[in-house]
């Protein structure tokens, strides 16, 4: 979108502001809900301020527990700092194997994985999973640092607008900032800043807050021959929510861009063409619900079992009693029954127990907190046979598929791409071979979750290995038809093992050469060494016969024809 030829830059923004504010209205009050009862601190909508947020709605935090165990298990299932999660893969495949393009993207793959651990992306990413789990997406600004070459600016929900493009990624973020004085000054300085924000620091009221808005969006009205920020792809400008104008004349505090899409707001599932996504947390909400209101009803029962209502004769309205332990209450009661509870009947709380259960394991498997937790979760005796688990596990798994693509596709993907034209940027990365010039590089995930999912294909592998194994056993020669080398690499690359340690092509080549070579050279020494006994016997028959007055011509044709010296 463009702004009008009537309008200045902040108007449009403004404008705009407003349209992407009615797009998002009607989600506002699921938010809340979901908010009030899982997560209270990962919501504050446009008009709510910094403060200590309030959990009394929560009585039972199972909905919280498993909402944390999502958030937990996504983010060292897909993206754990601890080991590899994704890798660079060339267009040739033969091409990654060859050994100078082997070790330079290698080498990238790491330089590109200590910039992310240097950076906050991985905390930024553990608060991300939960909002994807809670409000459908996440959303955040992978942009460059400063000392660190990366930076993810992850936002609260009720803070952000957002529109997405016909491939459902995110490529316009509309952000509302709630600054002190003292940031504001720091970040854009004293000319640019509206009268009252000068005022304000002039008046020694730092921490006085403001609000500033902040717009991302392709930029479709500039000059592509030029480099300079306000004509990068992307736009990206700050202006006051009710600022005058500024030294640019239209209000903006800063006009700037970027190269490329930096906003990264994946979704958990998405309907159609909203911007918004659907979520587990919506799925389990009622169940959310009516756990805190049986649990309220337990804590009602257990209440009058412990201290139940009473009653009394009239005698003792007025009079002086005690229902503490060990209290004596004197009083004269003709009927003789005193104080007793006013029903006979004992609560039946057993149901009520059981009913809890049985909705807290419904919030757990709509959070996919089993999934993640099925380990310690497993009835009978521990540990499992691990093919059993991963056969489990496996299966549990094809319910996450098409939300892990989805996470592939808007977040990690684009992550890893920012990441890289950061370090291209930067000059982090060695110069590339010749043969890989030019060529744009793939990305696959080798995580947890990733490799789980490539699990099935693995297994159908090692029952082919171990059908012919047995195969072998009566027809030796089957074995001809499995091409190991080509196993091996199959192998590997579906359970994402390091590139390091499996040897190129063109080095098994020369070291099996190399090899049979060495075993020649050993062939022939041990037949030279075994016929230099019958050659030294024969020299000695020929000089024992020449003493022996025997001609010599005739003892060497003899030892010929024996084979055991020269014609």
């Amino acid at each position: 979108m463009e702004a009008r030829a009537n309008e200045t830059q902040v108007q449009y923004h403004r404008r705009r502001a407003e349209e992407l504010k009615r797009v998002r209205q009607p989600w506002e009050a699921t938010w809340t809900g979901l908010a009030d009862f899982v997560a209270p601190h990962r919501l504050r909508l446009e008009a709510a301020d910094e403060r200590a947020i309030s959990r009394k709605r929560i009585l039972d935090p199972s909905g919280t527990f498993a909402w944390r165990t999502l958030a937990s298990g996504m983010h060292s299932g897909l993206t754990s700092p601890a080991r590899p999660w994704f890798r660079f893969a060339t267009v040739d495949p033969e091409l990654r194997e060859w050994g100078p393009v082997k070790l330079w993207v290698d080498e990238v793959e790491n330089i590109e994985r200590r910039m992310f651990q240097r950076s906050n992306v991985y905390p930024a990413f553990h608060e991300g999973y939960g909002d994807i789990g809670l409000f459908g997406q996440s959303c955040g600004i992978l942009i460059e640092g400063g000392d660190d070459p990366l930076h993810m600016i992850q936002l609260l929900h009720g803070r952000f607008w957002i529109a997405r493009d016909a491939e459902g990624r995110a490529t316009t973020l509309y952000r509302m900032l709630r600054w002190s004085v003292e940031k504001i000054v720091r970040r854009f300085g004293l000319e640019t800043i509206s009268s009252s924000i000068r005022s304000a620091y002039d008046a020694g009221r730092y921490d006085q807050t403001f609000d500033i808005w902040h717009a991302i969006e392709p930029r479709h009205n500039r000059d592509p021959q030029k480099i300079d920020k306000r004509n990068k792809p992307f736009l990206s400008n700050y202006w006051e929510a009710n600022g005058g104008a500024g030294s640019s004349g239209d209000g903006l505090l800063e006009e700037s861009g970027f190269d490329s899409n930096p906003i990264i707001c994946p979704p958990w599932l998405l309907c159609g063409d909203d911007s918004y996504a659907q979520s587990p947390g919506m799925d389990t909400i009622g169940d959310v619900k009516s756990l805190q209101a049986m649990v309220r009803d337990k804590l009602e029962v257990i209440a009058k079992l412990a201290r139940p209502p009473l009653q009394g004769p009239t005698s003792l309205n007025g009079n002086p009693m005690s229902l503490l332990p060990g209290a004596i209450t004197f009083v004269d009661d003709p009927t003789g029954k005193g104080l007793r509870p006013v029903m006979e009947a004992s609560p039946q709380i057993g149901p009520l127990l059981q009913d809890i259960g049985e909705t807290r394991q419904r919030i757990a498997t709509g959070f996919y907190a089993d999934l993640f937790l099925m380990l310690s979760n497993m009835e009978g005796i521990q540990p499992r046979n691990q093919f059993e688990i991963a056969e489990r596990k496996e299966e549990k798994l094809l319910a996450l598929g098409p939300v892990l693509e989805n996470i592939y596709n808007n977040q990690l993907e684009p992550c890893v791409d920012r990441a890289f034209e950061i370090g291209l940027k930067r000059n982090l990365f060695p110069p590339p071979p010749r043969e890989i010039q030019n060529e744009r590089l793939a990305v696959e995930y080798i995580s947890t979750l990733a490799q789980a999912q490539k699990a099935v294909a693995t297994g159908a592998v090692e029952r082919l290995v171990s059908f012919a194994g047995q195969w072998a056993a009566m027809k030796p020669d089957i074995l001809d038809k499995l091409d190991a080398d080509q196993t091996i690499d199959v192998y590997a690359d579906m359970i994402g093992a390091p590139a390091a340690i499996v040897v190129p092509d063109d080095k098994v080549q020369e070291a099996r050469a190399a090899r049979a070579q060495a075993e020649q050279q050993a062939r022939m020494a041990q037949m030279a060494k075994t016929v230099a006994p019958a050659i030294s016997a024969g020299a000695s028959a020929v000089k024992a016969g020449k003493e022996a007055g025997v001609d010599p011509a005739a003892a060497q044709a003899l030892m010929a024809r024996l084979g055991i010296g020269g014609a």
